[in-house]
């Protein structure tokens, strides 16, 4: 019996022990260390690259949580809460508290980037503490978290080409484009020089849309764009000269680069010369031998010559033209443009050959056939006696009679109308229109010299009073 007694003793004995070592296994440890969940970090180091928005920062739990608990991450860094970066769950005074949940291992903070645009790298510190009952920290109780500034797409500038050429006349004008390597987000802005040759006059030979400011192009480019373009235009100037270079260089380029191709070359072809024939005025003149009373030039007939007359002719729309070969008159349908001393050409096609004041001219001549080669030409005079001015030989040309006197000169008449010249027993006829600059200057008195063109009836035409009245 005895036995029966100490038998069911050991046996209750044994399964109260047993019962007791599955409860240790099984319920957690909340103050020691022994059966705590270790926290860490999964690695030293994270990097948020610039195409990232958010990051994931596990925290591991060895073994896992038995129960609920937190623990604190502290922040520090050069990145800042809130401008650079937030969190989920949130900080509150550079600290953030996560939720430790009984039977897990992995616990996850979010990193968002609020900059989407570092210009520099930053880092954010993390680190591990204050852990709640039943919970540690590991070794691995820091991280760092960089993040990765956008890569840095330099936007080179440059022009679309380095070379073209327009004629005179084009009044389309050069598009000359300028690109950027990249779209302007937020547009942007850029200023381009110009040079060209001494004597060109920006505004006069030719100008640029958008106008130039003391030779520099302001150009804006549109948000979003990656080019922009600006004009050229050459003025018909009716110069007959050499081509030339208008240069265009980039000097600033705002938040671009300026690039290699930098320099841009606009050639201005001129478009007044020409390869027709060019007639003699001996040989124009000839042409009144072929012909009976006016005659007509019905196609392209082209002279060249230097205006010799100013002011002192018949109207407003004629002048007087000479080469080496002779002088002739000419009458535009519009009234005169040309100064004393324009080398110019003329097509004379449509004129009329007519008899006008008993001189050879050419009639109806239009002006907008012209080009000009040069200014202020010198005609030399040719000195001739009073006879030879009378043989009709010399008729408008420049000519210089030496040695003469105003018969009627006496301190009142002026050069108004028509007077007589008088050398030894030879006498002529100056004549003077009101158009003249000089026609109300009095008649001077005693020998002297007297230039003009052999005009109107024979008579001799003065034209600048300082250079063709002379003692």
């Amino acid at each position: 019996m005895k036995s029966f007694i100490l038998n069911r003793l050991l046996f209750y004995f044994l399964i109260g022990t047993l019962i007791f070592n599955c409860s240790l296994d099984e319920e957690p440890n909340q103050g020691g260390s022994t059966n705590s969940a270790v926290v860490s970090f999964t690695q030293q180091n994270f990097s948020v690259l610039a195409d990232m928005e958010t990051i994931i920062i596990p925290l591991k739990l060895e073994p896992k949580a038995y129960n609920n608990g937190f623990v604190t991450i502290e922040l520090s860094g050069e990145a800042t809460y809130g401008t650079d970066y937030t969190t989920v769950p949130a900080a509150v005074n550079g600290k953030i508290v996560i939720e430790q949940l009984a039977n897990t291992q992995i616990t996850n903070l979010t990193i968002s980037k609020v900059n989407m645009n570092f210009n520099a790298e930053k880092t954010l510190n993390l680190k591990l503490k204050d852990p709640t009952t039943g919970f540690s920290i590991g070794t691995l109780n820091t991280t760092i978290v960089t993040f990765k500034m956008a890569d840095q797409i330099t936007n080179t500038l440059n022009f679309n080409g380095v070379a073209s050429s327009i004629s005179e006349g084009s009044n389309e004008g050069l598009t000359i484009e300028l690109k950027a390597t990249n779209s302007l987000t937020n547009g942007g802005s850029a200023y381009v020089k110009l040079q060209y040759p001494e004597g060109k006059v920006y505004g006069t030979n030719f100008y640029t849309v958008p106008a130039a400011i003391m030779n520099e192009i302001a150009l804006n480019f549109n948000q979003n764009s990656q080019s922009m373009s600006f004009k050229i235009i050459p003025v018909d100037d009716n110069w007959a000269l050499d081509n030339y270079n208008v240069v265009f260089e980039i000097i600033t380029a705002g938040n671009m680069v300026i690039g290699e191709n930098k320099v841009y070359t606009a050639t201005i072809l001129d478009n007044d010369h020409t390869t027709e024939t060019i007639n003699t005025i001996a040989q124009l003149r000839s042409k009144f031998n072929q012909h009976q009373g006016d005659w007509y030039l019905p196609t392209d007939y082209f002279i060249e010559g230097v205006i010799t007359s100013n002011g002192n002719t018949l109207d407003n729309k004629t002048v007087y033209i000479q080469d080496a070969t002779g002088g002739i008159l000419i009458r535009f349908m519009m009234p005169n443009i040309f100064n004393l001393g324009d080398k110019i050409r003329l097509n004379l096609v449509n004129g009329s050959g007519i008899t006008i004041n008993y001189q050879k001219g050419i009639d109806q001549v239009s002006i907008s056939g012209y080009a000009k080669y040069a200014e202020n030409v010198i005609v030399q005079a040719e000195v001739i006696t009073i006879p030879q001015l009378l043989s009709g030989d010399f008729e408008g040309k420049r000519v210089k009679i030496e040695n003469v006197h105003f018969v009627n000169a006496d301190n009142v008449r002026t050069f108004l109308g028509s007077h007589t010249i008088k050398h030894d027993n030879d006498v002529a006829a100056v004549a003077t229109y009101e158009s003249a600059a000089f026609s109300n200057t009095v008649l001077p008195q005693g020998t002297l010299s007297v230039t003009g063109i052999v005009g109107d009836w024979g008579r001799v035409m003065p034209q600048k009073y300082s250079h063709d009245i002379t003692n």
